[in-house]
């Protein structure tokens, strides 16, 4: 019934509104904090998050890239850290930066370099308190003991993972969403209605997990499209499903889609969530006999068939495939990255190298 070890997030709080109060609840780890951000963080509230801090705290901020987190990013907050020496350290933004201050606070004393853990060396656990607040609604990196990272120089999007990773405190505060660009609310929320079907239908899913990929799905596609839209109130239901699906993706894995989407996005530098939308419809056709039995509960959901309302929206969202014009010159290298892949390994069709050819073949079409 459940899964083991079950992990999750040490607390989580919901609301419009409640980033500010973060200094609350970091109070009990300590006066010295710093937040990592991305320009969401600056736009919206960042003036009043920080007064709300007592005189004799110590908080610094750090900027971090645009952009989707490489080794150097991590090394680069991680000596930042090092230089601070907080008792707590906060991600406020994308999935990209919570992935970020999730690794460097997670290794922040760890004794080897970033790229050695991600090549598979035993990882220490983690003693700094991370809080993790999103700014958009996909990844789900809030939910996760996960950090996906990319070594440009290997051409290599990989995770590392330590159940210590897990956030100490959750803010999931909706207004944050409000400034998101409308390409960045169809890309990201594409993520997590991905997540929330390839979770659903893993071969290590459980009824725990299957139960949160539900819940996750319906309201990603009932609140997707009306936030895409203009509908603010739509925001919290959006939030709230991209968190549930971390949850399930945490313990259950994913599936094809993203064992495609790494080695795919890092070659063509695109957004990840976009390469997931663009990938979803031949997974869904790929995975079809197989996951007939699941997939009557996801249809309902989504008015009668999931993959035309995928295909559908990939037009309404106004989304530009990745693909387009794209030409892989090392498809040997991405088909051995795809197999090699948990997220491969836990799609419900054994997936074999001449499959990630046709895959590969049907996207780029």
């Amino acid at each position: 019934m459940l899964p083991s070890p079950l992990l999750v997030p040490g607390r989580t709080v919901t609301g419009p509104g409640v980033l500010r109060q973060l200094a609350d609840e970091t109070a009990v780890f300590g006066k010295r904090g710093v937040i990592a951000h991305g320009s969401a963080f600056e736009g919206v509230c960042r003036d009043e998050v920080l007064k709300a801090f007592p005189a004799s705290a110590i908080i610094t901020t750090y900027r971090c890239r645009s952009g989707e987190p490489t080794l150097e990013d991590v090394e680069s907050l991680r000596a930042y850290l090092q230089e601070q020496r907080p008792d707590w350290v906060a991600g406020i933004g994308g999935g990209s930066v919570l992935d970020l201050a999730k690794a460097a606070g997670g290794l922040l004393h760890a004794p080897d370099t970033v790229a050695a853990y991600q090549q598979g060396a035993p990882i220490p656990p983690a003693t700094l308190p991370f809080i993790a607040a999103p700014t958009t609604a996909g990844t789900g990196s809030e939910a996760t003991v996960v950090s996906v990272l990319t070594d440009p120089a290997r051409q290599l999007k990989q995770s590392i993972r330590h159940p210590s990773f897990m956030p100490r405190v959750v803010l999931l505060d909706p207004t944050l969403l409000y400034s998101c660009p409308k390409p960045t609310v169809a890309a990201a929320g594409m993520d997590a209605l991905t997540q929330a079907y390839e979770s659903w239908v893993s071969r290590y899913a459980t009824p725990f997990t299957r139960d949160l990929s539900a819940r996750a799905f319906k309201a990603i596609i009932r609140s997707l499209p009306a936030f895409f839209g203009g509908d603010n109130e739509a925001a919290g239901d959006l939030l709230a499903g991209s968190y549930l699906a971390g949850l399930s993706l945490s313990h259950a894995r994913l599936g094809v889609v993203h064992g495609l989407a790494h080695p795919l996005g890092v070659r063509l530098n695109a957004p990840h969530g976009l390469v997931c939308a663009f990938c979803l419809p031949a997974a869904l056709r790929f995975n079809a006999g197989i996951t007939a039995g699941l997939m009557p509960a996801i249809n309902q959901a989504a008015d009668g068939d999931f993959a035309r309302w995928v295909d559908e929206a990939l037009v309404n969202f106004k989304m530009v495939s990745p693909f387009k014009g794209a030409r892989l010159t090392d498809r040997e290298a991405i088909i051995a990255e795809t197999l090699k892949s948990g997220s491969t390994r836990a799609n419900p069709r054994d997936v074999t190298a001449g499959d990630v050819e046709n895959l590969l073949n049907t996207i780029l079409e």
